[in-house]
């Protein structure tokens, strides 16, 4: 058998610097099988939990569990892809590993985005932020599906577009009344031209992301791993250059800069993206219990 076959950069048991750098990424995605294999749609939510409460509070606009279900399946998808994408594995442990120099960065992007979003949901302490979070997540969804389908059906399905617009614009006033009850401003308003404003905070996902990093939820560098995952995906150079025409953002005292594109430099991205895995299903399972008063 060829050791090391077409379409593969080496093997994971060589022993040089980019061989173990592509060993420590498999033996984590391994550790999170587990995670991977998990099926939210079986999960229950007990009466009374933190996540059935939502449920019910915004039971008119949409379900908060289905949609950080969705952001943990997500999540779990693109690790598998990662897997998948990067290593030809053998029976016994072994196998190959493929370099690729855009396409991993995508997944990682991904798998921080999902579990950011879960933690950043479900995190607080308090009830009512975790219900402000929530709706604002809401209507982050609204926004963007409305913003899809109204526009898509209006242009190439024209038969279809009131029953689209009237459902849209009654999502729109249920969420304006979950913020109206908690005391917050409306998050749709109608502009001069007809049209619908929508203005809340925390709606993208670098706010997301800075918001965890100043509640000391997350490392400092999330954000900026984030950032360089995305610069790679869209093939922009500040990102895939560095060590070239930048510096390596994530070298320093104890870290040799990594080359770019290297199974090294993804490793660090993959650590920061991985670690937040394990806790964003953590908290989920911690709210969907309702924990006796001691």
């Amino acid at each position: 058998m060829e050791r090391v076959p077409r379409g593969c950069a080496g093997r994971l048991d060589d022993g040089d610097a980019e061989s173990i750098a592509a060993r420590a990424i498999l033996d984590r995605l391994q550790a999170l099988e587990p995670l991977c294999a998990r099926n939210t749609e079986a999960d229950d939510f007990e009466p009374g939990s933190p996540l059935a409460r939502l449920d019910e509070r915004f039971a008119a606009s949409h379900s908060v569990s289905s949609l950080l279900q969705q952001s943990l399946a997500a999540a779990m998808d693109n690790l598998q892809a990662l897997r998948r994408l990067l290593f030809a594995e053998e029976p016994g442990g072994s196998g190959c590993y493929r370099l690729y120099t855009n396409a991993p960065y995508s997944l990682v992007r991904t798998v921080i985005e999902c579990a950011a979003t879960v933690l950043w949901a479900l995190l607080p302490e308090h009830g009512r932020e975790r219900a402000r979070r929530s709706l604002v997540l809401i209507a982050r969804e609204v926004f963007n599906a409305a913003s899809f389908w109204d526009t898509y059906l209006e242009e190439f399905h024209p038969g279809q577009h009131a029953g689209a617009r009237d459902y849209f614009d009654g999502l729109r006033r249920s969420v304006n009344e979950s913020a109206q009850a908690m005391g917050l401003p409306p998050i749709f308003s109608r502009k001069a031209d007809g049209n619908w404003g929508y203005a809340t905070k925390n709606r993208t996902q670098t706010a997301i992301l800075k918001d965890l990093r100043s509640a000391g939820d997350v490392p400092a560098e999330l954000v900026y791993v984030w950032q360089f995952c995305s610069g790679y995906s869209h093939g922009l150079e500040w990102a895939s250059a560095n060590g070239g025409s930048y510096p390596d953002p994530f070298s320093g005292p104890g870290r040799e800069q990594a080359p770019a594109g290297s199974m090294e430099q993804l490793r660090r991205m993959c650590d920061a993206a991985f670690d937040l895995v394990p806790r964003a299903w953590a908290i989920y399972d911690m709210r969907r219990r309702a924990w006796p008063l001691l």
